[in-house]
């Protein structure tokens, strides 16, 4: 079934006249919504970033399946390949607002939980770029810190990144770069900032970690690896991910997923840590050979399972990859964003996927870091000003906002103060953006909207780079190398950040837009 050449499609819907569809996989949203031509397939049982087995639509219409499928529309139908078998649309109304509410009532667990206001009211900082360019050791690190802490640029949220861990599963500092973890950990603390760290669900192969999960200190098999997918063998799985190979924990076992989250619980007590920064967890990972004590799970449940312990044990998280988690109090990252206009991994893409997030029911999203957190795009590389601060504008007014390149260090003296007038914007907009994110947990509603959502049958339902805050907001990022933006208000009025009233429906044309300028337009 993974080859699209031998796809079976079980579900056939024809689409309604004009009838656009967001959903499934969130980090295909720079192709949603969907219907108006041919797309990809894509294929929710390996998805990476956030995932979800639905679909919702301009028509008011939706689809849900307990278990994966495979997707693509072609000649103005929407085909469904299920290992489950047909997948019949629901009708919940005529909007896509009413699908999406209705799909979220019947199919997520929003409670009235969220993660803590912190996340959402000061810019986060995340060290892993100039760690990456300038050492993954403790004087890095603690150079980071103390310039951060002097350059007059809010904090509340402070992540370390990846590279501090002896080796995969030790939850020890490579004592040689770290030679006073706790220290550096103090000083974090001591500037008001909330430390999370970096983790994966790895363990090194032959590692004394690994010896112990396999026989622990009696020699007995306590299954707390996943096993190789060949039948009878007790042989652990080998996971192959972006820097080499590992086993994995079998979260699917409650014994070795309780062991698991107190290792987790244990280190982060140890050095004054609040929490973590929980990478991978793709499906794609778990297809090759990985065999669960759970042998109804899928790889998706797998990743499924990280998302919850997250969600469950350490309210202060950040998680990238999740599965049918709509309505949990994640916080959701996209998928690593490149340091450019266009592309794979293209800033372009920002808006659509955190749109995508709300429609699947994870609301308390945050696009990558400003100017991209994909590291090969700085090594070796003059960072684009005009790009990181168009980033900057953009983050602003998102339901987080996280800073990883140090502006200091690459910008000139104006874009360092653009850039801190950007991250001041988001803390003046906390109070709002609390606001939404709280009504968020209550009722499901996206942070960040789709203007179809906001506004349907306004001609709204195609890709767009402008989005509703709420529903009081319109934000309208310039997205292109040009300085110029094509604005589209719906009907009623409208007042600019320059204090200009205009009345919709409109389309503005914006020349020569200031790099220091973030247009929004509020509802009055």
């Amino acid at each position: 079934m993974d080859n699209p050449a031998k796809t079976v499609f079980l579900s056939e819907i024809h689409l309604l006249p004009g009838e656009r569809w967001w959903g499934g996989g969130g980090g295909d949203g720079q192709n949603q919504p969907y219907g108006a031509g041919d797309s990809p397939r894509v294929d929710l049982r390996v998805h990476g970033n956030t995932s979800s087995p639905m679909l919702v639509s301009s028509a008011g219409r939706y689809v849900w399946s307990e278990k994966p499928f495979g997707y693509e529309f072609r000649g103005g139908r929407l085909l469904l390949d299920s290992d489950v078998g047909t997948i019949e649309p629901v009708q919940a109304g005529k909007t896509l607002r009413d699908a999406y509410l209705a799909v979220a009532k019947a199919h997520m667990r929003f409670d009235g939980r969220m993660p803590p206001d912190v996340f959402f009211a000061l810019p986060q900082w995340n060290n892993w770029i100039e760690i990456f360019l300038h050492g993954m050791d403790q004087k890095a690190a603690e150079d980071y810190t103390a310039e951060l802490a002097s350059s007059g640029f809010p904090c509340g949220i402070y992540m370390m990144d990846g590279g501090w861990l002896s080796h995969q599963g030790s939850y020890e500092f490579y004592a040689k770069d770290y030679p006073d973890p706790k220290g550096l950990f103090d000083r974090i603390r001591s500037h008001g900032w909330t430390p999370l760290i970096w983790t994966a669900h790895f363990v090194s192969p032959d590692s004394r970690e690994y010896k112990r999960l396999r026989h622990h200190d009696t020699h007995a098999c306590l299954d707390y690896l996943a096993y190789r997918k060949k039948p009878g063998s007790k042989e652990a799985a080998v996971v192959r991910w972006w820097s080499g190979i590992s086993a994995i924990y079998d979260l699917t076992k409650p014994e070795a997923n309780a062991f698991y989250a107190k290792t987790l619980h244990d280190f982060v007590d140890k050095y004054g840590i609040a929490g973590f920064k929980f990478d991978a967890g793709d499906p794609a990972m778990f297809v090759e050979d990985c065999r669960f004590h759970d042998e109804t799970a899928e790889p998706v449940d797998y990743t499924r399972l990280y998302a919850e312990l997250a969600a469950r044990e350490f309210p202060f998280h950040e998680i990238r990859v999740s599965w049918k988690c709509g309505g949990l109090p994640l916080v959701t990252r996209l998928n690593d964003l490149a340091h450019a206009w266009t592309g794979p991994r293209g800033q372009d893409r920002a808006i659509p996927q955190i749109v995508a997030a709300g429609l699947l029911g994870c609301p308390y999203a945050l696009a990558d870091m400003v100017g991209g957190g994909l590291e090969v795009s700085f090594v070796g590389k003059k960072v684009d000003e005009k790009i990181f601060l168009r980033s900057a504008a953009m983050q602003a007014l998102m339901p987080m906002m996280q800073f990883s390149p140090a502006p200091w260090r690459h910008l000139s003296g104006e874009g360092v103060a653009i850039c801190r007038a950007f991250a001041d914007l988001h803390v003046a907009f906390a109070p709002y953006i609390l606001e939404t994110a709280r009504h968020a947990a209550a009722t499901g509603e996206p942070i960040v909207r789709a203007m179809e959502y906001e506004f349907p049958g306004q001609g709204f339902a195609r890709p767009m780079q402008q989005f509703m805050l709420g529903d009081r907001w319109l934000v309208a990022p310039v997205t292109t190398p040009d300085d110029a933006k094509t604005v589209e208000l719906p009907a009623g009025t409208w007042r600019d950040d320059l204090g200009a009233v205009h009345r919709g429906p409109a389309t503005l044309r914006l020349e020569n837009v200031p790099l220091s300028r973030l247009p929004r337009y509020e509802r009055v």
